[in-house]
């Protein structure tokens, strides 16, 4: 027990955050805000124990889902745990998600931090074809202008911003 509390406080420092789990209330409101229809892959970045990538997953039966997690501990869990209750249509990588390409995306879903979504912002902006989603709770994506501001029933009263890219923002027009 001792190891992975260690192993995941090491994680949490390094890289910034703790794999914090989203709460169900949340989950319902971001599934509620998914595009019905969608044209690529569906990315989890940063998925952590996987309660939101199996939402994922059965809100699309039909597509590809991807969820990347750097953390060994919540990875391991996670794909332990889609095992289990039969979702082999999730692909989980252990992986720096900076580090990997988007450019087949259809919807890019996140919860992570205001120096990641800074990051990532110039990463979107040069990966991703216009009509890819991005939907992110807690923290927004700096300078992006959501089609949709959703707030959560939860004490928190946690907001949802839902994008979609556009050619105007893609190329600066």
């Amino acid at each position: 027990m001792f190891f992975i509390l260690i192993h995941i406080f090491w994680y949490s420092y390094f890289y910034g955050i703790t794999p914090t789990p989203t709460s169900l209330k949340v989950q319902k409101s971001m599934v509620a805000l998914l595009p019905k229809q969608l044209n690529g892959k569906v990315v989890e970045l940063g998925s952590g124990w996987g309660n939101l990538t199996v939402a994922l997953a059965r809100s699309y039966p039909e597509k590809e889902i991807i969820a990347y997690e750097i953390s060994p501990i919540p990875y391991y869990v996670s794909k332990f745990f889609f095992y289990l209750i039969g979702l082999k249509k999730i692909k989980t990588y252990r992986k720096d998600f900076f580090k990997c390409n988007f450019k087949d995306s259809g919807i890019i879903i996140c919860y992570l931090y205001s120096n990641a979504m800074q990051k990532l912002k110039i990463k979107f902006e040069q990966e991703l074809r216009a009509g890819t989603y991005v939907l992110s709770h807690t923290f927004a994506i700096p300078g992006w202008k959501p089609i949709q501001i959703y707030y959560a029933k939860d004490i928190y009263k946690t907001p949802i911003f839902l994008y979609c890219v556009q050619e105007t923002l893609k190329y600066g027009i």
